[in-house]
């Protein structure tokens, strides 16, 4: 550690990281993205909304709800958002 990164620890109290792998990262975005897929599915049932039905209340195409449900796609935070909203949850609890 250099010692400008030594001070900034010693100020912050935070540790520096080792940085995660390429692959691990990889992986790490397919499981968030199935979460999601899975979580954005079992929400849309529970409501009885049809993927273009959620769509049309999110304000998104219903091409967006399909790939994100596939795990094809990761949505913005708008989005997400926008979801969230559709579904009456919070953002966040589409992402737990």
């Amino acid at each position: 550690m250099t010692k400008t990164a030594a001070r900034a620890t010693a100020k912050t109290g935070i540790k520096s990281a080792s940085k995660p792998s390429e692959t691990s990262l990889k992986r790490d975005v397919q499981n968030m993205r199935t979460e999601l897929a899975d979580r954005l599915l079992k929400l849309r049932a529970k409501h009885d909304l049809s993927q273009a039905a959620l769509a049309q209340l999110a304000g998104v195409d219903r091409k967006t709800i399909n790939r994100i449900e596939n795990g094809h796609f990761s949505p913005a935070l708008d989005t997400l958002v926008r979801l969230s909203s559709a579904l009456s949850v919070t953002p966040s609890s589409l992402l737990k």
